[in-house]
This record gives C-alpha cells, sequence and structure tokens, in this order.
C-alpha cells in the first residue's frame, strides 16, 4: 500500500513538473517527461485495481503507448518514414483506446431504455455532434498541413470518436446521476476542449498559452478518469422512477 501512495505521488509530482515546463515554454524538456506519466499510471491501475482484462485497462494500456513512443520524437523530426509512423500509428492508438473507454461507459447502460426515455436530448446531441466534428475538421482543412486522403480520414475519425465519447458520457450522466459517471462526464469534457485547443495550438496559432491550457486539461481529464476507476455505480434514481411506472 505504501508502495501505490509514494507512485501516485510521484506521478502527481511529474504532472506539475509537466506542466511547469509548459508555462515556462521548456517544450524540449517536457517531451521527456510526458512519455512517463500514463505508463506509471498504467502502473498504479493495475496495482490498485488488478483489472487487466477491463475496457478501461485497454484504454489506459493503448494510450500510454501512444504516449511513450512520444520519446522518438527526435527521429520523427529527422525522417520522413518515422514521422509518418508516429502520426498515423499514434492517432490509430488514440484511437483505439477512446472506442475501448467508450466500449467500458457503453457497457452499463441499458441502451433501449435510455434511448426511449432520453431521445429528444440524443438527437439534438446528434446534431450538435456532426456540427461540431464538420467546424473542428474544416479548421484542420483550411490550415493545409494535410496531405491526402489518410490525412483527412484520420483527422474525421478522431474527431468522430471524441465527440461520440463526449455524448455517451453526457447520456451517461443524465441517466444515472452518480459520482462515477460525473467523473467519466468531467473526464470527457476536459478531453474535449483540451482537443478543441490542442487544433487551435497546430493549426491557427502556436502560442504557448494554449499549449498549456491544452496539457492541462488532458492532466486533468485523466486525474477524473483515473478516480472513476475506483468508483461503482449506485442505483439511478431517473431507472427507479421509470421502475415504479412499469411495475
Amino acid at each position: 500500500m505504501q508502495n501505490k501512495k509514494i507512485l501516485l505521488g510521484f506521478i502527481i509530482v511529474l504532472a506539475i513538473v509537466f506542466i511547469g515546463l509548459q508555462i515556462f515554454n521548456m517544450q524540449e524538456i517536457a517531451e521527456y517527461v510526458r512519455p512517463l506519466i500514463l505508463p506509471l499510471l498504467l502502473i498504479s491501475y493495475c496495482l490498485t485495481r488488478k483489472e487487466r482484462s477491463s475496457y478501461f485497462f485497454y484504454f489506459l494500456l493503448f494510450y500510454s503507448i501512444t504516449e511513450f513512443s512520444s520519446f522518438f520524437t527526435h527521429f520523427a523530426r529527422e525522417s520522413y518514414f518515422v514521422d509518418s509512423l508516429m502520426y498515423y500509428g499514434g492517432n490509430t492508438l488514440y484511437i483505439t483506446a477512446y472506442v475501448f473507454l467508450i466500449l467500458e461507459i457503453f457497457k452499463s447502460m441499458n441502451v433501449k431504455r435510455i434511448f426511449n426515455r432520453f431521445t429528444t436530448y440524443i438527437l439534438i446531441l446528434v446534431a450538435l455532434d456532426i456540427y461540431s466534428i464538420i467546424l473542428v475538421t474544416d479548421i484542420a482543412i483550411k490550415s493545409e498541413l494535410l496531405y491526402g486522403v489518410y490525412d483527412y480520414l484520420i483527422e474525421i475519425t478522431y474527431n468522430i470518436v471524441i465527440m461520440l465519447l463526449l455524448s455517451i458520457t453526457l447520456i451517461n450522466y443524465i441517466s444515472k446521476h452518480t459520482k462515477k459517471a460525473m467523473n467519466l462526464l468531467l473526464g470527457a469534457l476536459c478531453i474535449v476542449f483540451s482537443e478543441v485547443i490542442q487544433v487551435a495550438y497546430y493549426y491557427v496559432s502556436d502560442q504557448n498559452i494554449l499549449s498549456i491550457v491544452y496539457s492541462s486539461l488532458l492532466v486533468l481529464a485523466f486525474t477524473f478518469f483515473y478516480f472513476q476507476s475506483s468508483l461503482n455505480y449506485e442505483d439511478s434514481e431517473t431507472f427507479k422512477a421509470v421502475d415504479k411506472l412499469e411495475a
């Protein structure tokens, strides 16, 4: 137990150091700190929860692999092949990680009951998702930094998965109203805002303040995701009311 606390404390220190390096615009050093945070968080999760078959574990695993691979960023600057491999492979792993997180949330949801109960909300969310995906993707396309059909496909798929994550966590919270659902929703919100700001940083303006904000939101997102893993869903008041009506 003491070792777990020490590891978690070390992760917190690394996260603070990472944000501090971003604030002082020490990007090169920050690139060597960030890849350590998620792999260590994965180890902490395994030591604490010991669940290596859950979708959440695979979410952390795939995300950690991608983060750790950023150690090779230096080689990407010197090799087109490595740069392409990191871009396509890294984004594919990120997408896969988010898909596993979506599946983790989705498995506890009664889809039929939720759709019947919240049809209007779901339709509104779908419309907002489509608008947001078009808006963010359009910014990336206008930047002229994307080349070829694969770049566009990766960008659109990534945005779709991110917005799907936000929508599912929101519906999950509306239907459950638990601390676990709230942490998942807050984590997803931080991820979405982080991604939007990251798009602005990469495709619009590379101001350091944008880098600080999206990095801070990313750290917050994984804080919420990690804490929710130790919580269990409680009976939903919404479903209790529905069950009484059905009875």
